[in-house]
Order: structure tokens, then sequence, then C-alpha cells
């Protein structure tokens, strides 16, 4: 199985910090997302637990504590 990947450059809205966000997605329907130029949050325990999230699904957090980040445009 083969894991396919995108590349989309994102902004922070409250501070304009720029990066990118790979979401790779696979064969069986799994899935993953992981920030480059942000720190990467996993998801919590108890979520994952429940299946309400993956825990291959980080989320953002911007180097001005805001969680607030906008996909731009795809860059591949």
């Amino acid at each position: 199985m083969s894991w396919e990947h995108e590349r989309y450059e994102v902004v922070c809205e409250s501070c304009g910090h720029r990066g990118v966000v790979t979401e790779s997605s696979d064969d069986w329907g799994r899935s993953a997302r992981s920030y480059e130029g942000f720190d990467n949050v996993a998801p919590s325990t108890t979520a994952v637990g429940r299946r309400r999230s993956d825990s291959r699904q980080s989320s953002p957090l911007c180097r001005c504590g805001s969680r607030s980040v906008r996909r731009e445009h795809r860059l591949d």
C-alpha cells in the first residue's frame, strides 16, 4: 500500500506566519497531517480512544500561540 502526499501553504490568521502542511492518505482510507513551521500538537488520547480523532492528525500551534491556521494553496 502506498501513501499519497499533498503539500499546501498555510498562514496563521493572527500574526501572518507562514508554513507548510503535508496531508497524506493511503489506499486503506487512513490519513495523516503534519505541519512545517508550526508546532505539531497531537490530539488528546480521549478523542483518539473515542474515535473522534485519528492519532496521525496533528493540529498546528503557531509561535504566537494561535491555533487558527488557514490553508492557502497547493504547492505540488
